[in-house]
């Protein structure tokens, strides 16, 4: 049976009830200080240590585990997209999917897991924009939070890590068997539109005295959209996305700790017959898979901390029984960690790094009959090495006041060397004061592709405008890459401050980042009877703007949690154009009630303001409500249920944007623990 929209009266008197409660029931309230405060949070990748969040040296937040379960967790990019300084997340198709720190092109954003980083399926793709961001491949369940640090963190992650930084945290293995498993369906008010199912688990426990197991599977399926009501692109197509992983973990001795891990996921994308006899297809890879293995050691020692890890990450996109796409890094990495006093206490980190990549992609590499200087091209392989030392120290300079000093230095077996420093500083004036600020260097190495003239991609016509004003008409042409390319650097500059104390946490933070060397395509011309453009290191950008959050804690029923971004800028200065698409204001904002500790709901409102993208305009500003609720029936059982996009805003169908949001939405869920 269909459900059928709710009525819009219906839905804003339930809004307009919520929002009336607010006054009464803030001042008839227990004590706020029962309340758990954000600030107590620690965090472990702002720096080479784990430390509260509010000693943090950078801009960073916290998706906790109460986040996650608060409604389905179908993509983390809608949970990140809630975030101050983060744009994207706004649609679940095409490049407005994708999350960018602080006005950065998704691919300037390290994504880790647990410290270790995710991999990249990009290039598996025929282009790069093509494929969904790797983000999906760990089971909601199993997450325990993700810390955001934005601004570039090349000083103690490296390359890619220019935007900021993404870290999934995992849950650790308990000290006695328990589990638990989650199902949530999701129905659309449109009868054309996909349902989607979900459902994970994750249980862990000890097999032994000092052995312990943890795994965490997930599966999803959303169903193709029917139509796209007669607007291309107002439509999605199916996924079927699963995923298990595993932890082994044996505590040698109390100090010393061996853990090993495993996992295997699958991504598929997929239209319905229907929505293809209208022109629209699935977007991103019809099968792309990932597995990953990854073997750890975690020392306690008298000097200090230590870790040390060598994985392997590999990810294969189905392009036919005659094509073969496969990427892999292998990466060893270790660090150490020691406190001492010199003067001042100090606390040292230092490491390493050597990573080898490799891609085949029979589609991208080795297609052209030669290069733009004549070469023979052959073979569909590229592979590089690179190596990395770094070192951080936090120096408490008084009780109040400390300052790290970092960098690293990378090497790239075909640019040579690059060194990435950072200085920040933190001040707590007051006890529940905290000023912040810094500078930091950021870069990014060329990818495999772009760093090679034998991967070169074809284009009809769209790619090959840039070379019309050297005589070029018709036909297509090649975009191939470059081995002369120097990385791409950035130089950021931040200053926040914040104020906590039992009923507030209000923060502020200006940033500015400089952006040299960019990698673009521009036009090379006509060599060996074909028309060439070439990645070169020919732009450059800035980005600009400031972050804020504001959280209220009336009482131990009540919250109000608001977070916005204004992006002042991103643009690219050679061009004049914007950098990415991206709103120049947006704001999330949740008013949370939880009456007791068995029922608990949140009303939510997600505004992006008007954006001016690279090729268009997105006209209008918009906002999206929703209603969610969980009743925590006994210790073993939780309800939940809600409405995404309460007032059923169509965008497509008003011609507002250059990207389709679905309309409303009704979801329920069960967890089940054991």
């Amino acid at each position: 049976m269909l459900l059928s929209p709710l009525p819009v009266r219906r839905v804003l008197s339930t809004a307009l009830h919520l929002a009336c409660l607010l006054p009464v029931v803030a001042h008839a309230g227990a004590d706020p200080a029962t309340t758990p405060r954000e600030l107590d949070t620690v965090v472990v990748t702002a720096s080479g240590n784990q430390q509260w969040i509010k000693d943090a040296p950078a801009s960073i937040s916290v998706i906790s585990r109460e986040d996650i379960e608060r409604q389905p967790v179908h993509d983390l990019a809608t949970l990140l997209s809630r975030v101050p300084g983060v744009t994207g997340g706004l649609s679940a198709v095409g490049e407005q999917s994708k999350i960018k720190l602080r006005g950065m092109p998704s691919n300037y954003t390290l994504v880790l897991v647990d410290g270790k980083r995710m991999g990249s399926s990009a290039s598996t793709n025929y282009r790069p924009d093509l494929g969904r961001q790797d983000l999906n491949w760990i089971a909601p369940d199993q997450i325990e939070r993700i810390e955001v640090v934005r601004g570039p963190m090349s000083s103690l992650y490296g390359s890619d890590a220019m935007g900021g930084v993404i870290n999934i945290i995992t849950r650790r293995i308990g000290d006695h068997w328990a589990g638990s498993a989650t199902h949530s369906y999701t129905r659309p008010s449109d009868d054309k539109r996909g349902d989607t199912q979900q459902i994970g688990t994750t249980f862990s426990g000890p097999l032994g005295e000092r052995v312990g197991l943890r795994v965490g599977a997930n599966s999803l399926r959303r169903e193709s959209d029917r139509s796209n009501g007669g607007v291309e692109g107002n439509a999605y197509a199916g996924e079927k996305d699963r995923n298990v992983d595993a932890l082994l973990k044996w505590d040698v001795s109390e100090r010393q700790a061996l853990s090993f891990e495993a996992g295997h996921g699958v991504q598929q994308a997929f239209a319905s017959p229907a929505l293809e006899a209208e022109g629209e297809g699935a977007w991103g890879a019809s099968e792309l898979k990932r597995s990953n293995l990854a073997l750890n050691h975690d020392g306690q020692w008298a000097f200090g901390t230590s870790r040390l890890s060598a994985y392997w990450t590999g990810y294969r996109n189905d392009i036919g029984p005659n094509g073969r796409s496969e990427a892999t890094d292998r990466i060893i990495e270790g660090s150490l960690g020691t406190p001492f006093t010199l003067g001042v206490e100090h606390q040292l980190s230092v490491g390493g790094q050597w990573k080898r990549q490799e891609l085949t992609n029979t589609d991208t590499i080795g297609r052209a009959p030669v290069d733009y200087d004549g070469n023979a091209v052959n073979g569909s392989t590229l592979q590089v090495d690179t190596w990395a030392v770094f070192v951080e120290d936090e120096l408490k300079l008084h009780s109040t006041v400390a300052l790290t000093l970092g960098a690293r230095l990378d090497h790239h077996e075909q640019f040579g060397s690059h060194v990435s420093p950072r200085a920040y500083l933190v001040w707590h004036p007051a006890e529940q004061w905290t000023l912040r600020g810094g500078i930091s260097k950021g870069f990014r190495a060329p990818s495999l592709t772009e760093n090679s003239a034998t991967a070169a991609t074809q284009s009809g016509g769209r790619g090959c405008t840039s070379l019309r004003p050297l005589g070029y008409v018709s036909g297509g042409c090649y975009m191939a890459g470059n081995p002369d390319l120097d990385p791409e650097t950035s130089t950021n500059r931040e200053i926040g401050v914040s104020f906590d104390n039992d009923l507030f946490d209000v923060g502020l933070t200006w940033f500015h980042t400089d952006f040299r060397n960019k990698i673009e395509y521009e036009p090379l011309g006509f060599f060996n009877k074909l028309w060439w453009t070439r990645m070169s290191n020919v732009e450059r950008a800035r980005t600009s703007g400031m972050e804020g959050n504001v959280n209220v804690r009336f009482n131990d029923q009540w919250r109000w949690r608001t977070s916005a971004t204004w992006m002042k800028e991103a643009k690219n200065l050679t061009t004049g154009e914007n950098l990415i698409d991206t709103p120049e204001y947006s704001a999330y904002s949740a008013l949370d009630w939880t009456p007791g500790t068995a029922f608990s709901s949140t009303l939510s409102a997600q505004y992006t303001g008007r954006q001016a993208g690279v090729a268009s305009s997105f006209l209008k500003a918009y906002t999206l409500y929703d209603l969610t609720a969980a009743w925590n029936v006994n210790d073993v059982l939780t309800l939940r249920g809600g409405m995404s996009n309460l007032l059923d805003k169509k965008l497509y169908a008003e011609g507002a944007t250059d990207y389709f949001v679905a309309g409303r939405s009704v979801f329920f869920g069960v967890t089940a623990r054991f």
